[in-house]
């Protein structure tokens, strides 16, 4: 065994892990690749612990959507709430690290399923090599333990404000249902991929399913970044975008704090307006479908067309000073690529018309501050 060499990670230069010299080791290691399907599953889907513990083999389903894609749903049981004792059946739209979660736990449970005949896929025992201790489904506290002991330690969590951040299992559906209901996603980048095209079926499927709470919660993340957003929009001195220079001119509340006049008048916004914040990454979307350049629909922006140059010309968009590094960056990637001197002429013509967007909206921010002054 201690000539095994584990694989190394792209961007590193040495393997994830140690060479490992016997059973004691690799029993370990496999409890800790059990706590790390646990946290992806936890995370990605915003499933309850006693819904990802009560997970069976095969619980993986693949169906065709209606743009000729595929989607991915983790069918499993949602158990709060329900009538009898078996759950109701539920399922979670499974991004590609879910699915390659569960097949790996399909592959770790398998010989102690073989034992005990059963199909669940969370039957833990301290032996899995050799399988000579009792197995049993594990409870929220003992996954709580393995997540803030030797798991952690694993992946070497940063310390919170100088301290150990303390893991708990109810962390990733909260996580989850804050991502989904973010509206302004501009520097969460490494969870765009798969969160984003999660909450893109949610919107265009009009996913809501058995599980209510999460939807609930999804909702109370939504008004909580719409709120943000608008307190952010009237109180800005500075704002870009077409939007943006409508709600400049007519804000009453520019260059003010934050104060109880502006919270009421944002309560206001939102009991009588009936307006809804699309999701963005590069600013603001106050979507009105008459006026969406990318071509939405009643559920919001069109995920398809909606880009930075597309939003740019867009009526519903406005830009604001926490944007800025977004925009700084695309300038600077640009600019980069018209140095090299095999760029052809239609992608320097491309490029050259982005560096001009991105003046533009930096430049009105930059003029706004300074007529401020």
């Amino acid at each position: 065994m201690g000539s095994f060499a584990f694989s190394i990670l792209e961007g590193e230069n040495a393997p994830w892990h140690r060479p490992i010299y016997g059973f004691n080791e690799i029993n370990a290691l496999i409890g800790r690749i059990y706590d790390a399907c646990f946290v992806v599953i936890a995370w990605l889907v915003g499933a309850r612990v006693s819904e990802i513990l009560g997970l069976e083999v095969g619980c993986i389903e693949h169906h065709r959507s209606p743009d000729g894609g595929e989607i991915s749903y983790l069918h499993g049981r949602v158990y709060k709430m329900a009538t009898g004792d078996g759950g109701r059946p539920h399922r979670w739209i499974a991004p590609e690290p879910v699915v390659r979660a569960i097949e790996i736990l399909e592959r770790l449970s398998a010989p102690v399923r073989k034992q005990v005949g059963s199909n669940r896929l969370w039957l833990l025992t301290r032996d899995p090599i050799l399988l000579q201790q009792p197995s049993g489904i594990p409870n929220t506290g003992s996954v709580a333990m393995r997540l803030n002991g030797a798991f952690r330690d694993l992946v070497n969590l940063p310390l919170h404000k100088g301290k150990p951040w303390r893991l708990n299992t109810h962390q990733g559906r909260k996580t989850f249902a804050r991502f989904i209901g973010k509206r302004d996603r501009t520097g969460l980048h490494a969870l765009q991929e798969h969160l984003g095209h999660i909450s893109r079926i949610m919107t265009d499927h009009a996913y809501v399913g058995t599980d209510f709470e999460l939807a609930e919660l999804i909702g109370e993340e939504t008004m909580k970044e719409t709120r943000a957003a608008l307190e952010d929009l009237l109180t800005a001195r500075a704002l870009a975008g077409h939007a943006g220079r409508m709600i400049v001119q007519r804000s009453r509340f520019r260059g003010r704090t934050r104060d109880g006049e502006l919270r009421d008048y944002v309560d206001f916004i939102l009991r009588d307006s009936g307006m809804v914040l699309g999701v963005c990454d590069w600013g603001y979307c106050l979507y009105r479908r008459e006026y969406s350049a990318c071509h939405g629909d009643d559920h919001g922006p069109n995920e398809l067309w909606r880009s930075q140059s597309v939003c740019v010309n867009c009526a519903n968009f406005a830009v604001s000073q926490r944007h800025r590094p977004v925009w700084e960056d695309r300038r600077r990637r640009n600019a980069a690529l018209l140095e090299h001197p095999d760029l052809d002429g239609e992608s320097r013509e491309l490029a050259e018309q982005r560096i001009i967007e991105c003046d533009a909206i930096l430049s009105e921010m930059d003029g706004d501050l300074r007529g401020d002054g």
